[in-house]
């Protein structure tokens, strides 16, 4: 196997743990202490990349730079996560797991209107794919 191939396995199996752990956590706390407690463990792991990096991460982000990863910040590890959580909590792992992972059709529309990026003919295939699993998903009543 490919290196990055085996990293975005990797990748893909550290995500898909996720809302199980959620899920064992919630009856003991809120979706947003979840949250907070989840951003707090990562910072050990955060520091030791910015302390590790070859170059000093100042020295190669640029402002522009900074302020979009800056929005990337807010939007997934902070909101994105709180919904996920909240999402997980009311619905189950999963049952919220294909909805939140409908992400690849959000990321299409977004790329296609500010990003001037092409839609082919296998995107629309994926994109309804994604379409109908969720539309399987929501007809199903909670166990």
């Amino acid at each position: 196997m490919f290196y990055g191939e085996g990293l975005a396995l990797l990748s893909a199996a550290l995500w898909g743990s996720i809302p199980i752990l959620v899920r064992k956590g919630l009856p003991h706390a809120s979706a947003s202490v979840a949250v907070v407690v989840g951003l707090l463990a990562s910072f050990p792991l955060l520091v030791a990349v910015f302390l590790l990096h070859p170059h000093a991460v100042m020295e190669v982000v640029t402002p522009p730079a900074a302020l979009w990863f800056a929005a990337v910040g807010i939007t997934g590890p902070c909101l994105g996560r709180l919904f996920n959580y909240i999402g997980v909590a009311r619905l189950g792992a999963a049952r919220a797991t294909p909805l939140i992972n409908a992400s690849p059709l959000f990321t299409t529309i977004l790329a296609a209107v500010f990003l001037r990026e092409q839609i082919t003919l296998k995107i629309l295939f994926g994109i309804v794919s994604i379409v109908g699993g969720i539309v399987v998903l929501t007809g199903q009543r909670r166990a």
